[in-house]
């Protein structure tokens, strides 16, 4: 762990940073969302479709959260990044 230098720890924490972060936001607006306006199962519907139509996964809440973090990202890159 000493051999490793301070820049690569700073790259892997921008790198988790840019995956971990979007996702959680992402995934708090898709929980707000199921408070507000639950879901309403349809008598039609067989069980499966209904867990199916009930789980989020992993995608939907990440790229939300790419929607809403992109121009902090854009921000931060233009004012710090760019200059490296």
């Amino acid at each position: 762990m000493e051999r490793v230098s301070d820049e690569t720890w700073y790259a892997v924490l921008v790198f988790f940073a840019l995956i971990i972060v979007p996702f959680l936001i992402g995934l708090a607006i898709f929980k707000m969302y199921r408070k507000v306006f639950p879901y309403k199962p349809s008598e039609f519907q067989s069980i499966v479709e209904e867990l199916n139509a009930k789980r989020i996964g992993f995608f939907k809440p990440f790229l939300v959260g790419w929607v809403i973090c992109s121009p902090v990202v854009f921000w931060f890159y233009s004012e710090y990044l760019a200059h490296l």
